[in-house]
């Protein structure tokens, strides 16, 4: 279709042209064309051109859309993860929450019985120590 359009604009943009009547022989060499050839060519030209432009127009108009669907389902997909990404994290604190509620249960305050079993320990050592001193 480009190829017919060269070949078209250059017959249509040709400045080499003369009247001449029917039996007169022509000023010049070439391809002599009647007015209405001349107007065929020149709007096959005419409908060429838009008929390209209205198909590029179509066709970036087809990108377009694409391309705007395309946007609109990477925002969908973001914003999906987003909330799933969101209600996972919130489950695992959950879960954490939970775990270290067990562990504080399991491992209870064991600092009163140590004292206790220092305070004891003490007190034999020095009752050993009181009674083998007696006993020499």
């Amino acid at each position: 279709m480009i190829s017919s359009l060269l070949l078209f604009a250059a017959f249509a943009n040709a400045q080499d042209f003369t009247q001449v009547q029917k039996g007169q022989p022509a000023p010049f060499s070439g391809t002599l064309l009647t007015p209405e050839s001349i107007a065929v060519i020149i709007s096959k030209h005419d409908s060429d051109i838009a008929m390209c432009l209205a198909e590029s127009d179509h066709k970036l108009q087809e990108q377009e859309i694409k391309c705007e669907l395309q946007i609109q389902k990477t925002e969908y997909d973001f914003s999906s993860y987003k909330i799933t990404s969101e209600s996972l994290m919130h489950e695992k604190d959950k879960e954490l929450d939970k775990t270290y509620d067990l562990l504080k249960k399991q491992t209870k305050n064991q600092t009163p019985l140590w004292i206790g079993v220092g305070f004891a320990a003490g007190f034999a050592t020095s009752l050993g120590a009181i009674y083998v001193y007696n006993n020499i």
